[in-house]
Order: C-alpha cells, then structure tokens, then sequence
C-alpha cells in the first residue's frame, strides 16, 4: 500500500532519491501595508515563485479549478505526478525566516488551492448565483459482474477520487444499464482506480451501491468538480482582493451560500460573519484585519456542524462595493510556521509533530498566505523551504 508505515520505509524512500527540496522566497502584498491581525495572499507578490496572473481572469461567478500546471498559476514546485506509479507524496519538512524589521511576530500557512470563483463586479448585493460545472473528469469501463467502474486515465487523477463524490455520467454511444444520464450518482472508493456507485451520499457512506447490469457500448466519461478533495472533506474558503485597484470605502457583511461535503445543500456562513474592511487592497483577504467584530482567522466560517464545502452556490457582499474586484478561493491549509524572531527560521519536522506527513496530491496548487501580528511593510521579503517525500 502507498505511504509510510515506519521510519525505516521512509529511510528507505529518501535513500532512493524519492525526496523534492524546494527553495523559495517571495515578497508580501506590493500595493498597500497590512496592519495587525490582517491575513494576506503571496499569490502576486514577487520572488520564486513569480506573482501569479490567475486569479482576476476567468468568466464572473464560475468555478474554477487550479493544478500546479495551470496557465498563469505561479504554484510552489512540489516534485511533479507520482501517483501514476502507485506512490502517494507527502510534506516532510519546512522553514520559513523573515529579515524585515517589522514582520514578526507573523504566521505563514501552506494552502492547496483547489479553485476559485471571481468577482466582477461587486456592485450587486442580491445572493449571486455560482457556476459549477463539472469539469474534472475520465474515462472508466464497467463491469456488471461486479459493479465496479475502472478509470482508464492516470493523467486525470482518478486515485484522488474520494467516496462521497457527486458525479454525473456522459456517453459516445450508450452507458452501461443501471447508470442514467443527467443523473447525480455518489462515488464508494475501491482503490486508487476502481470504485462503485451510490443513488444518494448517505449510500454511498453506507456502501449501498446501484446495480450495473451490462457494460454499456461507446466510451464512458464521469464527470465531477474538485480537482483534489474531491467531496469537500475539509476544504474551506475566503475572500480575497485580488488586484491592485482598492476595493473602495464599504465594509459589506459577506456570506456564502454552499453545498457541504456530506452533499446536503443550502448551507449558509453566519450572515454577521465575515465583516469586509474599508479599501481592502491587492491580496487582503477581506474579512481579516484589526480588532473588530468577525475579525477572526483567515477562513470563512461554516455553519454549524460542516466539515467541509463540496461547492459553493452563492456569493454576496451585503452592501455594495466602490470599485475593484474579488475572488474567494477554495483550499485546503496543509501546513502553518509561526515566525517570532527576525532572521530566525520556523521550522518543522512533519515526521514527528502533527498534522504528520500531510499529503500532497498530484496537480496540488500550492500557495502561501501571511498572518501578521503587527503591520508589515509592502514587498517585506519571507523566504524558506519544503521537503516532499513519496513512497
């Protein structure tokens, strides 16, 4: 099985040559200063990665997905596909060190972004409706001995497939006797490649699977919409600015509309949270910043008992906007280093502190987000490193 059962299999791993290093450095927003408490994006500040021209493109209001190949993407090099040789990759270690004069205290954390929805323009304050089309997708064959679907495709990452998955069904010809089209169906994991079909989530969770009684003829594709964490277990959200122009003098209540990764929908963030501030600038994740109601961490707050969000379903900023744009991303933090000493290096040792040897998917977006415990200067330069390992 992939992964690491011991200390010895990753010795082995590492002996192998099956480690990536990666070097990098970027700078912090280069349009305006963060004050205290305020979460930013290193998405488009400077450095290695370069600033990123990604996340201001794109159809309003459309779901988009982000892998380390996308166009435009700037991602953190996490050592390329390893998956389609049965490997599964994971974070083993990092630092990051800051030698600003007014940076630390601070907190860095590693995110996989998954996707994003743009924002253009912000002047309606109605709930406005998303775009989820499903455009993760493969081929599989069927078997009606079984029930069991075969993906055809490692390029597509089918071994990211995780039970709970809503998916729909296309076919060149006719799909195989059990399966409809326009139908959502819930993906149950078998393996990296194979799996079964539920009619409802809660099948799906409990293994009740349809029945497929022949294997159809032409060629199947299954279709769905994360590209990693693909039923929304433990994916979340937040608002960004997302360019240079400043959002304006408003501070609208912002809320999000969703489906949850248990599929239930109409699932709503607390109405009062998270509250924007006034003339947000280039890579400000809205809702954070100087003590204040709803001025609490950098993701958006779900409604109680969520784990997850599977996709969202609306975006509203209460009260509208002067100018500028947004988006709100979908992610997955994967790691933090809390930096309190100047020139001194945050690390970790993932083998040995949790979360232990957080996983890194093929196609991960990688990015970086800064916490700030006091203001810091624009273009304020943090840099560090990552270790992968894969077994």
């Amino acid at each position: 099985m992939a992964g690491f059962s011991s200390t010895d299999q990753i010795v082995a791993a590492l002996t192998a040559g099956q480690v990536r290093r990666t070097e990098w450095s970027k700078n912090m927003n280069p349009t305006a200063a963060a004050v205290a408490n305020e979460w930013h994006t290193l998405f488009r500040g400077g450095g290695n990665p370069p600033a990123d021209a990604l996340f201001n493109t794109g159809s309003s209001l459309l779901f988009q997905a982000v892998k380390d190949v996308t166009t435009n993407a700037s991602t953190i090099y996490h050592g390329g596909d390893v998956q389609s040789g049965g490997y599964t990759k994971h974070l083993l270690s990092g630092s990051v060190v800051s030698a600003a004069a007014t940076v630390v205290p601070a907190t860095i954390a590693l995110i996989d972004v998954v996707g994003f929805y743009r924002k253009t323009p912000i002047t309606s304050t109605a709930a406005d409706a998303t775009t989820n089309t499903l455009g993760q997708s493969d081929t599989f064959t069927a078997d009606a001995g079984s029930d069991v679907i075969t993906f055809t495709s490692s390029a597509n990452l089918p071994s990211n497939l995780l039970t709970g998955t809503r998916m729909r069904f296309t076919t060149t010809t006719t799909l195989p006797a059990g399966i409809s089209l326009a139908t959502d169906y819930y993906y149950i994991r078998v393996s990296n490649s194979t799996g079964k079909l539920a009619t409802s989530y809660a099948n799906a969770i409990a293994g009740t699977n349809i029945n497929i009684t022949d294997a159809g003829t032409g060629t199947h594709t299954a279709t769905w919409l994360l590209p990693r964490y693909t039923n929304g277990a433990g994916v979340n959200a937040f608002y960004f600015a997302n360019n240079a122009t400043p959002l304006g003098a408003a501070t609208p209540n912002l809320s999000l509309g969703y489906t949850n990764s248990a599929q239930a929908t109409g699932r709503a963030t607390p109405t009062v949270l998270p509250v924007g501030k006034t003339a947000a600038s280039n890579s400000h994740i809205i809702h954070t910043g100087a003590t204040a109601a709803g001025k609490y961490n950098y993701s958006v707050p779900l409604q109680s008992g969520d784990s997850g969000i599977a996709e969202i379903n609306t975006i509203q900023n209460a009260s509208s906007y002067v100018s500028g744009e947004y988006s709100v991303a979908m992610y997955k933090e994967l790691a933090r280093f809390p930096i309190s000493t100047l020139g001194l290096a945050a690390e970790r040792n993932f083998l040995n502190e949790m979360p232990s040897l957080p996983r890194i998917y093929d196609g991960a977006a990688l990015y970086l987000l800064i916490g700030s415990g006091v203001a810091t200067p624009t273009n304020s330069a943090i840099s560090g490193h990552f270790d992968f390992v894969w077994n």
